[in-house]
């Protein structure tokens, strides 16, 4: 189907140049710089740190403004609040530290106070990806390392040294034993896990309420999320044509198009960003999934993660990536906000066409609901630069946005993709608002 006729061409072209510039130049949202805390110690800021009993450790909370909050915030040990930014750890076990400034929550940081002949055992990796080396240590109440002189056992078999890879998925235990003044310790048993990075595809649909034929592009998308096993991250890019502007309109539509050479007449798909996947021949209903299901799913050497909340009106999402051999030179992490569940009369020249799930359904179909439209681009909006990254380092990037009152929170999700230089996307991860979704 042709987005504005020949009309485009007579009625638009005395403003084609302001028009350009304007989808140019207008911002996709406001993105905001919110104030965060940082909570530090003077034992050590890793992911746990061991202590020795009746070990004094004080604290200090810095602003991502610069300023010191220590004497304004709350500190909170196993989340009872303690009256000073100092704590003297006097009997054995694990603990919690947080801070709170006003409504804004610090990072956590993790104690263990260990008795004389008591060992920490440390994982550095919980989760790797298959054929990662991961590395144990035995710490005891001083912080110092004891693990070349113990025995690791995983799943009950001992291993040679302190380290560890797997080629295999799956949930490994692991637990030490040590001699202390001539007698045997056994720690607990502590679990971590190791995954295979599997490919997740892109689709982004170029569509429109008034377009109805992209009706097809649906049904294809829908058929390709469970061929995949939903190995498929999924893009609805709007735009309007003459009439009723379409409520989901993308206001940088045109520079997408022209980036990736889409053409006006819709439905039009992508895959990856830059391979065209329609109807063969245009005007049927066939599409060729192999092309899909020959990618999606299989192992590949990045894995993408995200986490995501929202306080008031304002979201942040933290985008992470993760490299078996590392970045390659113009990597670029592209992240979109989309919505779901927005309700508007779709187009539909299906309606007499037994064929289609949307046959006997009228033109236009009243208050389809439409999935997965562009709201905003939270990075640039062919990505954002990824500096070089070394293998098994995760590189982490945080988004913040100022959520307009019309878009409805709860239907919110992420989109985020790794791109090539080209902009060909390499994986990519979806998640929606307040999900957490690990490397896998």
């Amino acid at each position: 189907m042709k987005k504005y006729p020949y009309f485009k061409f007579l009625l638009l072209f005395a403003f084609v140049a302001i028009a350009a510039c304007s989808k140019k130049e207008d911002p996709i949202g406001t993105q905001t710089q919110n104030l965060s805390i940082a909570l530090k110690s003077d034992a050590g800021d890793g992911e746990i740190e061991v202590l020795s009993t009746d070990q004094l450790v004080t604290f200090t909370i810095t602003g991502s403004d610069g300023e010191d909050y220590t004497s304004s915030s709350k500190i909170y040990v196993n989340d009872a609040e303690i009256p000073e930014s100092s704590y003297t750890f006097s009997t054995t076990g694990t603990y919690t530290v947080k801070a709170v400034y006003e409504s804004i929550t610090s990072n956590i940081l993790n104690f263990e106070v260990l008795a004389p002949t008591e060992r920490a055992l440390i994982i550095d990796v919980s989760r790797a990806m298959n054929n990662q080396t991961i590395t144990f240590g035995l710490l005891d109440g001083n912080g110092n390392n004891t693990a070349s002189e113990a025995t690791f056992y995983i799943d009950g078999s001992a291993i040679s040294g302190f380290t560890f890879a797997s080629a295999n998925e799956g949930s490994f235990e692991v637990y030490a034993e040590y001699v202390v003044n001539n007698e045997s310790y056994t720690t607990p048993l502590k679990t971590f896990s190791v995954y295979i990075p599997k490919r997740n595809i892109v689709l982004e649909d170029y569509t429109g309420t008034w377009c109805g034929y992209c009706l097809k592009a649906l049904v294809a998308i829908d058929s390709a999320k469970v061929l995949t096993d939903n190995h498929i991250s999924v893009v609805a890019i709007h735009e309007s044509s003459i009439g009723p502007p379409d409520p989901m309109d993308f206001a940088q539509v045109d520079d997408l198009q022209a980036e990736f050479d889409v053409p006006d007449s819709f439905p039009q798909t992508q895959l990856n960003r830059t391979v065209k996947w329609n109807a063969t021949p245009p005007s049927s209903l066939i599409y060729d999934f192999d092309v899909l299901t020959s990618i999606a799913g299989l192992e590949t050497d990045l894995s993408v993660a995200i986490s995501s909340q929202i306080s008031g009106s304002t979201l942040s999402v933290d985008a992470k990536v993760i490299y078996r051999n590392g970045s390659e030179p113009g990597d670029k992490l592209v992240v979109y906000l989309l919505e779901s569940g927005i309700v508007a009369d779709q187009a539909n020249y299906f309606d007499s066409t037994p064929a289609s799930p949307y046959y006997g359904m009228g033109d236009p179909i009243v208050d389809f609901v439409h999935d997965d439209a562009l709201r905003n681009s939270l990075s640039g909006l062919f990505g954002d630069n990824i500096p070089e990254t070394l293998p098994y380092q995760a590189y982490s990037k945080t988004y913040t946005f100022d959520v307009p009152a019309e878009y409805n929170a709860n239907n919110l999700s992420f989109v985020v993709m790794v791109v090539k230089a080209d902009n060909s996307a390499k994986n990519s991860q979806h998640a929606k608002l307040g999900e957490n979704v690990i490397f896998q």
